[in-house]
């Protein structure tokens, strides 16, 4: 009875170890992704990030085999802030290939971290690609807005402003106190494009209100100098800045009286002598 006993015993576990061997998964490999898991964030506690980065894509791969959803995640998350964490040591050593690889491998792991969107668009512009660093930085809005990343939406929304500004203002001071209206039109187009994908600001109003101001159209230009006042955070300079545009804009239009109020803000750090010549030259009324 013991013998017949021991012979089915044997037969089940052969069949058990069949089924096993022919779904290809060998009996504790279910929870060895766990174990790989874990081993990549002991490396990553001990900074060894090419072992993290190793065990997290093993554990990725084998938790999507086994369909735990939350492991996968887990692990291409890690993967995704580690390369991004590489990818800038990379950007500060002025390795900016190595580093966009580091940044698209973490991308391609987890596509819903915004921050190597935005890295990547800023190693491109290093590089001296603007074109694809200005789409990387609209990309990277979209992506950060849709994980509710607002701080790395603000700073893509940010860079793509300072690089169509500095186009805008250099335009604008190609020639000094002659300023033509070719160099207006120029910064007029790079305004519009930063308009095209992002919101102004008061900087953005400023510099539409100067445009303006340089093509004779010096209604537009109070109203842009009024907009960028009515948003103006900065400092107490770059507000007298905006007045005295205003100012400028409004004594051309024969408004002497509004002109002096907005020169009387203007006189402040810079512009403050141009301003009180202005106040001198109006007179009183």
């Amino acid at each position: 009875m013991t013998a017949s006993r021991n012979h089915r015993l044997g037969i089940l576990i052969v069949a058990l170890a069949t089924i096993v061997a022919f779904a290809g998964i060998e009996p504790a490999y279910a929870q060895e992704y766990k174990e790989t898991f874990n081993a990549g964030l002991e490396a990553a506690r001990a900074k060894d990030l090419p072992a993290a980065l190793e065990h997290f894509a093993d554990a990725a791969d084998a938790a999507e085999a086994e369909g735990d959803a939350e492991v996968e995640r887990r692990s291409r998350e890690f993967i995704a802030r580690i390369e991004y964490s590489v990818g800038i040591g990379l950007i500060n050593s002025e390795k900016y290939d190595e580093a966009i690889s580091h940044f698209e491998n973490g991308i391609n792991q987890y596509s819903t971290y915004p921050k190597n969107f935005l890295a990547r668009a800023s190693a491109l512009k290093k590089k001296g690609e603007v074109d694809a660093a200005m789409a990387g930085f609209v990309q990277t809005i979209g992506v950060a807005l849709a994980a509710s990343d607002t701080k790395t939406a603000n700073s893509a929304e940010k860079a793509i402003r300072q690089h169509y500004i500095y186009l805008a203002s250099s335009a604008l001071s190609r020639n000094g106190v002659r300023t033509s209206s070719a160099d207006a039109d120029e910064a007029l187009t790079h305004l519009e494009t930063l308009l095209a994908v992002v919101d102004a600001d008061s900087d953005v109003f400023y510099y539409l209100a100067e445009v303006h101001k340089i093509k004779g159209e010096f209604q537009d230009a109070v109203s842009m100098a009024d907009q960028a006042l009515d948003i103006h955070r900065g400092s107490r300079t770059d507000k007298a800045k905006i007045y005295y545009v205003k100012g400028e804009a409004l004594m051309s239009l024969g408004n002497n009286s509004d002109a002096k109020s907005a020169f009387q803000n203007a006189a402040y750090g810079s512009y403050k002598q141009s301003a009180e010549h202005f106040l001198e030259t109006l007179g009183t009324e």
